[in-house]
């Protein structure tokens, strides 16, 4: 079985289908690299690469008169297809990420859903160090002692293969019996639907907490009589990052909500706000593609803990 990592990068960060560049890195089972390629792609909408994007401060190293010149998404399409519906076990960092662009681009150009399974090399590095927080790609790379160029979609890719290739060499593993351990389901995109790839041990432990905390939270509201000082929160529905249930803080904030006339809501589809902290955290990545659907669909609006605060002041 042959490997192949990919990464993604969008031009426009408030438009996600605006695919500007795909890393695809191809190796033999024995992470031996086979072919290296930085698919270049005219994402079709104004764009800024230098790391002044509002909304992303990277800086993409990428010329603009060649990406002007490339093929767009839908010329590109069928090439990404054949790689990722290939006979490749898939693996990307962060790569829910990717699969989302993808989705986006797939729709925006009203084509057919690019279907296959994959795994996470951020994933399996965690489990493998014992870590709580997910860990950015650079950071991996200095650990198992890669320098590569961040953003490059070709370069990340490569750390990613590299990763996995660390993984394995230095468990004496295969992938396979990686998995295994960790309890690792696959990943997988299908007509548009993204299964997760998680770690079912975590998961379930995570899910009994956040029930919990859930319970906790509902059981305030039941028994409190909030003062409702002010109605500036009125028609509001807020759920919050699962993070934010679980935190100590919890309840200062259901206080904020409720004194001010607003609702606290467990699930995603009730709401109109997400109340998260700047900083996605590991628990959190679970929503963050759902939320962010919602957010293209304008039936909800992203804030955070200080925001709220300033709000109701």
């Amino acid at each position: 079985m042959r490997y192949l990592a990919f990464d993604i990068e969008a031009a426009n960060g408030y438009k996600h289908y605006s695919i500007c560049s795909v890393g695809i890195v191809i190796a033999d089972e024995q992470f031996n690299i086979l072919y290296a390629q930085n698919i270049l792609i005219n994402p079709r909408t104004k764009y800024n690469l230098d790391g002044s994007r509002k909304n992303v401060d990277i800086d993409l190293h990428l010329d603009k008169g060649l990406l002007d010149a490339s093929p767009d998404f839908e010329h590109s399409y069928n090439m990404l297809k054949g790689y990722l519906e290939g006979d490749y076990t898939i693996v990307g960092h962060a790569v829910e990420s990717d699969v989302y662009m993808l989705n986006c681009a797939c729709k925006h150009y009203k084509l057919p859903c690019i279907n296959f399974k994959f795994i996470c090399s951020q994933l399996l590095y965690r489990l493998h160090c014992g870590d709580r927080e997910v860990k950015a790609l650079c950071k991996i790379a200095d650990a198992i002692g890669v320098e590569f160029c961040p953003h490059n979609s070709q370069d990340d890719a490569l750390v990613s293969m590299l990763t996995l290739k660390y993984l394995v060499n230095t468990t004496g593993m295969t992938v396979e019996q990686l998995l295994d351990n960790y309890s690792v389901r696959i990943g997988e995109n299908k007509d548009f639907e993204v299964t997760r790839t998680v770690s079912m041990q975590e998961n379930v432990g995570k899910k009994h907490l956040v029930q919990k905390a859930r319970e906790q939270i509902y059981a305030y509201i039941s028994t409190n009589k909030f003062s409702k000082s002010s109605r500036i929160l009125h028609g509001k529905v807020y759920a919050l990052a699962r993070s934010i249930e679980l935190s100590p803080n919890v309840m200062h904030i259901i206080d904020i909500i409720y004194n001010n006339g607003g609702k606290y809501t467990s699930k995603l589809a009730q709401c109109n706000y997400y109340v998260r902290d700047d900083q996605c955290q590991s628990i959190d990545t679970a929503r963050e593609s759902r939320v962010m659907a919602l957010v293209n669909d304008n039936r909800v609006t992203i804030t955070n803990t200080e925001q709220l605060t300033q709000e109701v002041e």
